[in-house]
């Protein structure tokens, strides 16, 4: 073995030609140290790439760990990548070329970016869920690290090695930029999924309904351009058998408008038809009007229905064209529209009326007017009323998410011209026929809606505030279903008092289920209290306070809840806090208690168990000194009977020895 080594001078503009001259030769190497010193540059650079990547990812699915969605990790991640690209932007217009060292630097960049980001997203984060409001102060912690990081390597700026010139310039460039990024880009990020929504009482924007609504919104562009290139064709260009095409056309839209209304999978639709409707006899339909869902529901029903519209609809940019191609008519001047539609009547076709004129947004039926009713009597037909429900909450008025929800169309019995139940002309019929189907309406909603219907809005009004308790608020409403036993117990109209409220799941529940009833609710632990009174879905009958159940200012109440409470208080405290609720209930009010039976032994170990997870182990609720003392049923009669009270014991559970005990002044049970 033996090696013969030899130098070879060449101008630098050759050595690639030194190189592919000795590629081929099996025995020959030829080494040149600028030239690995830029091999092993260019190794590093790709290898930078490919680290970068893998260490994006691996932030990423750290911010969607911790944040638990991954709308919020998204706004987090964003900014970072915008920033990144900005910086190599700037890099190349400065002609910053990266090397070993400014790599490098270029992680603690990153890194340093990501820790700003997170900073400014817990902020905003805990502004939601609170209202407590620590932006400025994180802003000027994030500003204050920008300057001193920017000042301790940008001084290097002045260095004359250009290594380390290249080091300042990347500092500079890389804080600026990360910086800029956390303090606009996100905010408006934050804002414009979460916060603006929410101010107008709107569900947050969240990453599956906005894929849903875009998928639906999407295909409904698309089909209003094709229907207007169909329509063009049908109704303009043949110039024969205008009656045959036109019902061609309005065929293929309502198709068209079923097949958009069942792509929305994430809503459920439900019709209610005993009478087996078929549109075969010509009618004004009338119905609530609450969303733009409304008109698709209906038009979908037949093809042979014209629908009079407002001029939001008629003037449609691509859906006018086929509203107009479709005959549908402007809900004004109808006088002028007489002759057109008798002969539509004539046609078979029905018409389509929204009494109210215009969308509602909080689902309220508004004033009828007398628009449908006079066109009913002037064509001499039957009027078909349709009530529409969920549609305003599936697509609220002036809102883009299509949310998970029902969409319920009923069909009532026609009322013909000569049924005179609803009085005699048009003025008349309005006002009776309005209080109809108010009525209809009113039932429907409250066959509908129970508490299982607004789980979806109760948990909504927790997101986005920490994935411990969003999770928490899914497990808790399932376990207890939906708070339905309390909805069932306590009267629609009153006046209630919750102590130990919590984050206030129960109390929106009772709020969702009736406007009628005033909720207070208090507890001890401040936090929640600031969650729950800082509910996007809270209205004016429902509001929060903290404090401590042994000194609270009562007030008279026609209903106090004690849920899962007394066991966080001593013997003595439960009976003076049992003797104050019962003297601050009205007459016909009650006390209602829902606690562990600790003379149920077995049962009792899982409630037990159930309070170890809750206090020692997750530490959602915190106890005394003192710990715990669970009541017995014996304790609560013994005190019902000694303040002349009625007892009511429900069990409804299997597996805890939580039970029910209602205590009423009256007898009535």
């Amino acid at each position: 073995m033996y090696s013969v080594i030899n130098v070879v001078k060449t101008n630098p503009a050759d050595i690639q030609k030194v190189y592919d001259t000795f590629h081929h030769e099996k025995h020959i190497t030829v080494l040149d140290k600028q030239y690995i010193l830029k091999s092993v540059i260019k190794s590093v650079g790709n290898d930078f790439q490919f680290i970068t990547f893998l260490t994006s990812l691996i932030v990423f699915i750290a911010l969607l760990l911790a944040y638990g969605r991954i709308e919020l990790a998204l706004i987090t991640f964003i900014p970072m990548v915008i920033a990144w690209i900005w910086i190599l932007g700037l890099m190349a217009l400065f002609g910053i070329k990266f090397n070993i060292i400014n790599i490098i630097l270029s992680t603690f960049v990153f890194a340093l970016g990501d820790d700003f980001c997170i900073f400014t997203t817990d902020g905003m984060q805990k502004k939601y869920a609170t209202g407590k409001d620590s932006s400025k102060s994180l802003g000027t912690s994030i500003l204050l690290s920008a300057i001193t990081t920017i000042i301790g390597l940008g001084i290097l700026i002045f260095a004359k090695h250009p290594a380390l010139k290249s080091i300042a310039l990347i500092s500079i460039i890389g804080i600026v930029c990360v910086w800029l990024m956390s303090q606009t880009l996100q905010p408006i990020l934050f804002n414009i999924l979460i916060k603006n929504p929410t101010q107008n009482k709107h569900f947050p924007n969240t990453f599956k309904g906005i894929v849903q609504s875009t998928i639906a919104f999407s295909y409904f562009v698309f089909g209003a351009f094709l229907l207007v290139v169909i329509g063009v064709v049908l109704t303009k260009l043949i110039p024969f058998q205008r009656k045959k095409m036109k019902a061609a056309y309005t065929y293929i839209l309502s198709k068209f408008v079923k097949s958009l209304v069942y792509l929305m999978v994430n809503v459920k639709k439900k019709i209610i038809n005993v009478n087996h409707e078929n549109f075969e006899k010509p009618a004004v339909i009338i119905a609530n009007h609450q969303s733009f869902l409304d008109i698709l529901v209906l038009v979908m029903l037949h093809p042979k229905l014209i629908m009079m519209t407002n001029k939001w609809v008629w003037h449609s940019p691509v859906f006018g064209y086929v509203v107009r191609m479709a005959d549908y008519q402007l809900a004004e001047n109808t006088d002028n529209k007489l002759e057109f539609m008798k002969e539509k009547v004539a046609d078979g076709y029905s018409i389509i009326v929204y009494p109210e004129g215009t969308r509602n947004k909080d689902g309220i039926i508004q004033r009828f007017h007398k628009g449908a009713f006079y066109l009913a009597e002037k064509l001499n037909i039957d009027i078909l009323p349709i009530v529409l429900h969920g549609t305003g909450y599936c697509m609220s008025k002036g809102e883009f998410l299509l949310k998970d929800g029902q969409m319920t169309i009923k069909f009532l019995d026609r009322i013909k011209p000569t049924d005179t139940q609803f009085g005699i002309g048009y003025a008349e019929r309005t006002k009776s026929i309005a209080t109809h189907f108010k009525k209809e309406y009113a039932d429907l909603s409250t066959e509908i809606e129970t508490p299982s219907y607004y789980y979806d809005q109760l948990v909504h009004n927790y997101i986005f505030k920490g994935p411990v308790l969003e999770w928490y608020s899914k497990v808790k409403i399932k376990l207890e279903n939906n708070y339905a036993i309390f909805n069932e117990i306590i009267p629609a109209k009153n006046k209630i008092l919750d102590i130990g409220c919590g984050y206030g799941f129960l109390d929106y529940m009772l709020i969702f289920t009736s406007k009628e009833r005033v909720i207070h609710g208090m507890d001890y632990d401040e936090e929640k209290i600031e969650v729950a009174q800082n509910g996007f879905l809270r209205s004016n009958q429902l509001s929060f306070s903290h404090g401590n159940v042994l000194d609270f200012n009562f007030e008279n109440y026609d209903t106090i809840i004690l849920s899962d409470v007394l066991h966080y208080l001593q013997p003595n405290e439960q009976t003076n806090v049992l003797q104050n609720c019962i003297q601050h209930i009205s007459e016909d009010g009650m006390l209602i208690i829902r606690d562990g039976n600790a003379e149920l032994t077995e049962r009792h170990k899982g409630t037990k168990l159930t309070e170890w997870f809750s206090t020692k182990l997750l530490g959602f609720n915190k106890t005394s000194e003192q710990g715990l003392s669970f009541i017995a049923a014996s304790f609560l009669k013994d005190f019902a009977a000694k303040n002349n009270l009625s007892l009511e014991e429900v069990d409804n559970t299997k597996y805890t020895s939580n039970i029910f005990y209602i205590m009423r002044k009256t007898n009535k049970i």
